[in-house]
């Protein structure tokens, strides 16, 4: 098993408590191999993840044993990183001897492997194993990441103070005049002064571009009459926000503010439906049948919302259909939005975590509409 990393990722994470619940579960299921390349699996689970590049990067989990194959340009940096010792291969011999020798001449009958891996890497790691099945190994994982430890929320309300001043100095500049494109380096430079280690996205939508839910910002002015859509999120201790607020240029038509208000209804109402035990899709329905009361079912065109934690996309999904329920440590964003071709959109994102007995809202911005005469 593992021992005590060197340089561990979190003092607080008990990365052997992981392993231990994955490898109950292949016991529980009766699978003998789990694969995980260098992804956001791999870093959840040994605490750090290589270098992903075209050279095989494996991380090995059988019911009792833990493994690593890590090409030799890598192997230092694992090695200083994390104590899973690694079997490594240079690139002059190929990965084929290490990646047997690892397999300890296993030849596993159930394999599960990361979804996000590589193509070429699970292709390599069939040809090794020749198992009699194989399958996606979300089932194993996503569980054991969705249910955030306090030290991993924590994480995820220092990232989410991060974004929000980051959508406040975006604010401060917007004007008439400065492009989308020029208000994305607002952000990015805001999110890399604030000491984050990766710029997720910094999706500006002005105008009639609001009306595309990832729009890509692009070299359109602002104007005079404009609502300005500001969905920005970086990774800050290797954990990500996301968050969404809208800005008008001018006064706001009466218009415009019924159906902002409704937005920031269906927000509240998602929010207040969060508790645990609470099917994922009744949230879902919370926020939009507040938007259907106003008329503004129709444009309300994605789900309520995502899983938020290494990655910016990931479990629980809270959308229609899906009936799983919620779990005190889940995390995941409430967003309602409408989006009216040719006109504008509006859309107010939030990240909450699931308590004991109710609901927490990481983002702090405020929800009301921010306006600039």
């Amino acid at each position: 098993m593992i021992g005590q990393r060197r340089r561990p990722f979190s003092e607080n994470i008990n990365m052997n408590d992981r392993i231990n619940r994955l490898q109950e579960s292949l016991r529980d299921q009766e699978i003998d191999l789990v694969a995980v390349g260098p992804t956001a699996n791999m870093r959840y689970l040994a605490g750090y993840a290589s270098h992903p590049d075209e050279r095989l990067c494996l991380l090995l989990i059988t019911p009792d044993e833990v493994r690593a194959v890590v090409p030799t340009l890598n192997a230092e940096d694992w090695i200083a990183h994390c104590d899973i010792t690694p079997v490594t291969w240079a690139d002059s011999d190929g990965p084929s001897r290490a990646l047997s020798s690892a397999l300890s001449a296993r030849q596993p009958r159930r394999v599960a492997v990361d979804g996000t891996m590589r193509a070429d890497f699970l292709l390599t790691l069939l040809e090794a194993t020749k198992p009699e099945t194989a399958r996606v190994a979300d089932s194993l994982i996503s569980p054991l990441r969705a249910r955030k430890s306090a030290d991993e929320i924590e994480a995820l309300q220092r990232s989410a103070a991060l974004a929000d001043r980051a959508v406040q100095a975006v604010m401060d500049a917007c004007a008439p005049g400065v492009t989308e494109a020029e208000l994305t380096w607002v952000a990015e430079t805001t999110f890399r002064q604030g000491g984050a280690s990766r710029v997720e996205f910094t999706l500006i939508a002005s105008g009639p571009n609001g009306a595309f839910p990832h729009h890509h910002s692009g070299a359109r002015r602002l104007q005079r009459g404009d609502a300005v859509i500001i969905d920005i999120g970086a990774t800050l201790d290797y954990y990500v926000s996301d968050v969404t607020r809208v800005i008008f240029l001018g006064d706001p038509p009466s218009e415009f503010l019924r159906r902002y208000a409704a937005v920031k209804a269906a927000n509240e109402a998602g929010r207040a439906a969060v508790r645990p035990g609470v099917a994922a899709q009744d949230v879902d329905r919370a926020t939009r049948s507040v938007l259907a009361e106003a008329g503004l079912g129709e444009h309300f065109v994605h789900r309520t919302g995502h899983g938020l934690g290494l990655e910016v996309h990931e479990p629980p999904w809270i959308m229609a259909g899906n009936d799983a329920p919620l779990a005190e440590g889940m995390v995941f964003s409430v967003e309602p939005g409408i989006y009216l071709p040719g006109r504008y959109g509006i859309r107010i994102e939030d990240i909450v975590v699931v308590t004991t007995d109710g609901v927490r809202t990481l983002t702090g911005f405020d929800h009301e509409l921010a306006v600039r005469p």
